[in-house]
């Protein structure tokens, strides 16, 4: 019972086409279906991992997977008593998902939960890259928007989010980082700079350091390179394990 990692993004691109070559050409994500507008991709098997939707860049909406319909029940009985409206969808938007719970964050972000349905438990990360350099899953999301991080933060907590990290500029807290698994962070928030930044980033998982020299080696065979990193999330603790420690890198 609760809720797992993220389990599906759906992000606005203003070209859908050069988008689609990246996520297609250069990461290696498969085109599950596609229409005029939107195209739906997975990092592997039959779900659809990223949407994206042509449109002004932004999120349209992202979704964390639960284990079944009970969590979504509990859930929206939370909602419920917070005065926040929620709607149950059947789980048709795209392929893979299940019984879906749709509501809004204080921010205005739209959070699906949904379940995954009787072939996998939705939101529950594979790491196993099988030997590609195809990222293995998704990872985590980072949200911009207007709320105050706090608001953002009790928000989450409240429907079944942990906290793992708050940190403060000047003594305001800036951005907030909360797990729904056990892994360091699923989800974070920071205020925005301008009122239409809704999107920091979406990011994938990797399987380990032999998969991001492989993923490295693709960049550079498309003519592409990473923009940050390899780095590694200390969250000023200055040790090498523990929350806010895992490793990125940006392109």
């Amino acid at each position: 019972m609760g809720i797992n990692r993220i389990d599906h993004a759906a992000i606005y691109v203003g070209d859908l086409g050069k988008a689609l070559t990246w996520y297609q050409d250069v990461l290696g994500l498969t085109v599950l279906s596609r229409s005029e507008d939107t195209v739906h991709l997975a990092c592997r098997g039959k779900a659809a991992d990223l949407t994206l939707v042509k449109g002004v860049k932004s999120l349209e909406h992202f979704t964390f997977g639960v284990d079944d319909e009970e969590d979504l029940d509990r859930v929206a009985g939370i909602l419920s008593r917070e005065g926040v409206k929620a709607e149950r969808r059947a789980g048709d938007s795209r392929p893979g998902e299940g019984a879906t719970l749709k509501f809004h964050l204080p921010s205005g972000h739209e959070l699906r939960l949904c379940t995954g349905g009787a072939e996998r438990r939705a939101g529950i990360s594979d790491f196993d890259a099988k030997g590609s350099h195809v990222p293995s899953d998704m990872d985590h999301i980072n949200l911009l928007g207007e709320v105050e991080p706090e608001v953002m933060r009790d928000f989450l907590m409240t429907i079944g989010f942990k906290s793992s990290l708050n940190i403060s500029v000047g003594g305001q807290l800036a951005g907030i980082w909360l797990r729904g698994s056990a892994y360091d962070h699923d989800i974070a928030y920071m205020k925005s700079i301008r009122p239409t930044d809704r999107l920091h980033h979406v990011a994938f998982a990797v399987e380990d350091g032999n998969h991001y020299f492989r993923l490295s080696d693709r960049l550079m065979e498309t003519g592409h390179r990473w923009e940050f990193g390899p780095g590694r999330h200390n969250a000023g603790l200055g040790k090498s394990t523990g929350f806010g420690t895992n490793n990125y890198a940006v392109e």
